[in-house]
């Protein structure tokens, strides 16, 4: 068995997904326990723990993996070969044995067998995951855990946010289902069972069936409200005045006084808060929409489809991209009414704005590590002075 490195046992993220673990039970083993292959991100410091016990779980597991560029997703393909029919010993970076599966409160009844982990992506929100299976590798579903109170809210989020969803009886889309929430006093634990499996697909672009889904979303929950979500934005930013410093301050102040007299105008809704291709798929044709813990109920309709369409526009490309954004936004929301969806986007940017400046400061992170930031600040800049929210 191969080792880990220093450079893994030792990284933060790592670290932390390993005192997640100890929480639920579930330790490093010299021996024993079950064996997983270590995958390292290209990107970033996260990692995915790949069970090696069973050829069909190895593979399973690799569903964890939601590529989005063409080179990860040859990088999929090639591990899919290798969990497959090749030597399990080449998977990943080196090798890490648990003491066994944790205990969920009898979730799956008696079918979990197999687990692949995800140690989450290092950062103010990091969470770890994990994907449970059955002895032959068929997916039952998904756990998501976290020790840090900041996060734990949003875990609690999710867990009501999928129970209001049950009950609407969504026609466009399929949720997960809850089956169990643990929250006591050492950590949060959200069970949901999943439709996921190998044969499902995950467009870069929205198409037809995200679109059914926002509307649908749109026309069963959509209310006024735009001017107490720009006071609850300037009510946050006067918290946030000292990390955000004077610039952000004054953006966002910018924005509720251009935006203010047309509230009335602006349509919010429930929406997911983090749509993006790495958060659904399509599975015999139909979408699925997964991890809700962002989701809010009163922001501005199309929040979700530009989250959706930025998510894989790069940073440098973002701010050329208003005008389409702008267009997509009003033929799918706004009957093709520009300057509607003009300030709809210029709402929805100050919005995602102070929620991840609000995250910054959960942390104690500071204002450059938003790396984002700057981009962000550019858009919402060009859209105030060019004036297209329109009258």
């Amino acid at each position: 068995m191969r080792s880990l490195g220093d450079d893994i046992l030792q990284a933060g993220p790592f670290r932390a997904f390993l005192g997640d673990m100890a929480a639920l039970g579930v330790t490093p083993v010299a021996s024993g326990g079950q064996a997983f292959a270590v995958v390292a991100a290209r990107s970033n410091p996260r990692w995915w723990l790949l069970p090696l016990d069973s050829r069909r779980a190895t593979a399973a597991g690799l569903e964890m993996l939601q590529p989005v560029t063409t080179a990860a997703g040859l990088a999929k393909v090639a591990m899919r070969g290798l969990a497959r029919v090749g030597p399990l010993g080449m998977l990943g970076r080196g090798q890490v044995r648990l003491s066994g599966l944790p205990d969920l409160s009898g979730a799956f009844d008696g079918q979990a067998a197999h687990m692949a982990c995800f140690t989450g992506t290092e950062g103010p929100h990091r969470k770890t995951a994990l994907q449970v299976m059955d002895k032959t590798g068929g997916i039952l579903g998904y756990a998501k855990l976290s020790r840090a109170a900041h996060v734990r809210t949003y875990v609690r989020n999710e867990a009501k946010v999928l129970r209001q969803l049950a009950g609407m009886g969504l026609a466009s889309a399929d949720v997960p289902r809850v089956l169990s929430l643990r929250d006591d006093a050492a950590l949060t634990l959200l069970v949901t069972d999943s439709l996921k499996s190998a044969s499902h697909s995950a467009p870069r672009q929205p198409g037809p069936a995200h679109l059914r889904f926002l509307e649908e979303l749109r026309d069963r929950t959509r209310r006024t409200g735009a001017g107490l979500v720009l006071d609850g934005l300037a009510q946050r930013m006067a918290t946030l005045a000292t990390r955000a410093g004077k610039g952000w301050t004054d953006r966002i102040a910018r924005v509720r006084t251009a935006l203010a007299p047309m509230a009335d105008t602006i349509p919010v809704c429930l929406v997911h808060g983090d749509f993006t291709p790495w958060n659904s798929f399509l599975q015999g044709g139909r979408l699925y929409v997964f991890d809700w813990e962002y989701a809010r109920p009163d922001w501005p309709v199309g929040f979700d489809l530009a989250h959706f369409l930025l998510a894989t526009i790069p940073p440098d490309r973002q701010a050329d991209c208003l005008p389409a954004l702008r267009q997509a936004l009003a033929a799918a929301h706004f009957g093709g009414d520009a300057p509607a969806a003009g300030r709809a986007l210029l709402m929805s940017l100050a919005c995602h704005a102070v929620f991840y400046l609000g995250r910054l400061d959960e942390a104690d992170r500071p204002l450059a590590d938003w790396a984002d930031g700057p981009v962000r600040a550019a858009m919402i800049d060009r859209l105030m002075d060019a004036a297209e929210v329109g009258a």
